[in-house]
Parts: C-alpha cells; structure tokens; sequence
C-alpha cells in the first residue's frame, strides 16, 4: 500500500460501470494503491455532482475534505502530484509528450467508434441501456429511460455528428484499425511504452474496458480478433507496482508495427483537433470536417476538443529542441508534426476550468441549466 500522507484522503469515486472515463480513473487509482471508496451513481448523486462542479457528469471525485475532481486527465496528474511512486509519465521529455499525446487521441478519436459498437447493434443498445435505466432510477423505469438513453446517445454521438450511412462503416471499422496496432505492440510487452502502465495505457483503456471490452457485441469481437488486447484490459485493471519491476523500463515507439497508428494521428486526429479549434475560433457550432481519410460533414465544434488541442501545442512546444525533433522525425514518414502544433496556441478559455482541485465554498461553479439537470450533459 502507498506510504503518502494524503490529508485528502480518503476519496469517494463517483462512478457508473459503463461508464468510458469512470473506467479509466478507477483502473488507475487500483494501480496507485490510492485509497478511494466508490460510488456507483444514481439521479440523486448525479444531481450532487452538477451542484458541486457545475457539470452532471462521472467520474467526479469528492475529496475527505470536501473538495471535489473532475475530468479524467487533470484528475491523474493531480493524483500525480499526490502520489509520485510508479508515475505514468517517463521522464524522458519527447516520451512524455508521446505518452500525453497517445492519452489524448484514445479519449477522444476512439469515442465515436465506442458509440457505434455500444448503441448502434440491438443486444447492446438494450443491454446496457435498460442497466443504465435501472441504476439511475429503478427497474420500474429501467426500460422507457433505456430506449430513451440510447435514443439519445446515437443522435447526439452519431447520427447528428457527423456519422451518416456514407461513413458508418468506416466509423465501425476503427475498431478493427485500433486491434491491427494493438495486437503486435501487445505481443511484445505487457503495457504500450514498456514494463509498466503510462498514461497512454490509460486513455486506451477508457473505451478498451469499459466500452468494447464489456459491451455484449463488441467484447466478443475482441476476444476473437485481438486476444492480447482483451488479455491486457484485464491486467491493467489487476496492476500493482509489487507485481511489477522495480524499475521501470520504457520503450521508445519505433517499428513498423507502430506506423499505422502514428499515421492516423497525423493524418486524421490532429487535423480534427485543428478544423474543431479553427471552427471554435470563427465562431461556428458545427463545421465539415475533411482528413485523409475521413469525412464527418456537419460535425459539432467541442470546446473540450478546443482544450485539448491547447495543452498538446503548449506541451510540444515546450519540449527542449532536441527532443522536438525527436518526435518530428518520429512522425516523420507520415506527415509534419510541426505544421499541426507550431505556431500561436490556440486559447480554448476553459483551462481554468481543470484546475484542481476545486472548492465549491469559495469556488462556486456555474451552474447547469434545467435540462443539464434533468437529463444530464451528452457531450463534453
């Protein structure tokens, strides 16, 4: 167990098992060994939550002393702090920035893949929705609030993102695309960058396990197709430091097995971070996105997308020369890294937002409309 003396402990995990990010933020407080109680949520807590932090959403984490967490990234780096043994993050600069890098693009990219495999086949859209039903009121309402979730998830997440009869195989077969490169990296270490879990590990993880790994019609998928991928979920989930080295040993991303991945982060996640900060800046809601190999017309703008692209420029540009053009030649054969995160950071206006933790007594947040409190905040 972890030595520190945390006067913020202990945690209470605020949570729902099907949740994508509440998959994420609990695997890595088992690995820390930081001591947490969790939470399964239901409309009360959910509503608690809106209340505390302004926005009606899990993982949300209220401290010993009555502080509250949120968001799953700043979250980990807060614990970071807290909780320096076994870090997520190498300290050589260039893998750092990989390992962030890598975090991001499994939160974000993966989500629309993650929605398609969980709302779009029948057995799991009522599966897991007549769940979601029964957690937040009771069996009772578990089927109308089921149909009217996952009526709701597949237009907000799909059909009215972007996501249309043209490109909806595409969007199903990023699944298969994540497996082609997961499998090889897999077969050859236990974690993404080595001996020991980063935080690459843990943005994989959020859709891997709790999305396709768990999801009736996706986890048969990737037991059949991606076995080391479906192993490695559930030994990041059992990860301790004891069982583990004592020194942690990370490997630098090179081989051919790494290159269809970095091609689509060049070629298609950055260039959306991009056109969704250009649409933020113009002023637009929804903007038609064009990358190389995929096309999203009508798409929304996410502010939370805008803020993600802020902290990748600003971590990439501080990286010492040598190790920016570390990672440039990394990127190399596919595309210029530095044409996408050079020049003056976008400024998203909600960075302030992630600084933790926060206290609702002298930091009183905005609160969330009716609606948000009714039926809960979709997107980011």
């Amino acid at each position: 167990m972890s030595q520190v003396q945390d006067s913020h402990a202990p945690y209470t995990l605020y949570k729902s098992d099907i949740s994508y990010f509440s998959g994420k933020v609990e695997a890595y407080l088992k690995y820390k060994e930081i001591p947490y109680q969790a939470k399964d949520i239901d409309y009360f807590s959910l509503n608690e939550i809106a209340y505390a932090t302004g926005v009606k959403k899990v993982p949300a984490i209220k401290t010993a002393d009555d502080l509250w967490l949120c968001d799953s990234t700043p979250m980990m780096q807060w614990f970071e702090k807290q909780y320096p043994l076994n870090p997520i993050l190498p300290e050589d600069p260039a893998l750092r920035f990989i390992a962030l890098l890598l975090e991001d693009y499994g939160d974000e990219w993966l989500w629309r893949p993650a929605m398609w495999w969980r709302w779009v086949p029948k057995a799991s859209r009522l599966s897991v929705g007549w769940g979601l039903g029964d957690s937040l009121f009771n069996r009772f309402l578990a089927r109308p609030i089921g149909w009217y979730f996952g009526f709701r998830q597949l237009r907000e997440w799909l059909w009215n993102d972007g996501v249309s009869k043209t490109n909806e195989q595409q969007i199903k077969d990023m699944l298969f695309r994540e497996f082609e490169f997961l499998e090889p990296v897999l077969e050859k270490q236990p974690y993404l960058l080595g001996s020991h879990p980063s935080a690459a590990d843990f943005g994989y993880f959020a859709s891997m396990f709790r999305h396709f790994g768990n999801d009736p019609v996706s986890a048969e998928v990737m037991r059949r197709e991606a076995p080391n991928t479906y192993e490695w979920t559930a030994r990041l989930w059992n990860a301790k430091p004891h069982r583990l080295a004592t020194h942690q040993t990370w490997s630098w991303p090179e081989g051919e097995h790494w290159q269809p991945l970095l091609k689509r982060i060049i070629e298609d996640y950055l260039p959306y971070l991009k056109q969704n900060a250009d649409a933020f800046k113009a002023g637009h809601k929804r903007f038609d996105y064009s990358g190389k190999n995929f096309n999203f017309n009508n798409t929304h703008m996410t502010h939370y997308r805008v803020y993600c692209l802020e902290v990748l420029q600003r971590e990439y540009q501080a990286l010492p020369e040598s190790d920016r053009i570390r990672v440039n030649e990394l990127f190399d054969a596919s595309g210029d890294l530095a044409v996408l995160l050079n020049g003056v950071p976008i400024i998203s206006g909600i960075a302030k937002q992630t600084v933790l933790p926060r206290n609702p007594k002298t930091q009183p947040p905005q609160k969330p409309g009716l609606k948000a409190l009714l039926i809960g905040q979709p997107r980011n």
